[in-house]
């Protein structure tokens, strides 16, 4: 008795998967939440830098005023590829 049990639920969901029409969405909806940052992207990396903390706070809160949009680590990122820059202008040879 127990197989014709099964036998007919299987059944029944055979008969409701055939019946039942596919209907693909028009458009999948979109992840929902936050986007990934950069602590999940493989280009940045992290580091440790050990700063006054007078300095640290005076120029979160300047760049904050100047740019509410970006990260502190923006700033950092900007004025290291900036004094890249220069050293290459300089001819100065820095292994990589």
């Amino acid at each position: 008795m127990a197989d014709n049990k099964y036998a007919r639920m299987a059944q029944i969901a055979q008969h409701y998967q055939a019946t039942e029409p596919e209907s693909e969405p028009d458009m999948l909806p979109g992840k929902v939440g936050r986007p990934p940052g950069k602590s999940s992207n493989r280009a940045y990396g992290r580091r440790t830098v050990l700063l006054k903390k007078h300095t640290i706070k005076t120029a979160e809160r300047l760049w904050e005023d100047l740019e509410p949009e970006q990260d502190f680590s923006d700033l950092v990122e900007q004025l290291l590829a900036k004094f890249i820059e220069t050293q290459h202008q300089n001819n100065t040879h820095i292994e990589s």
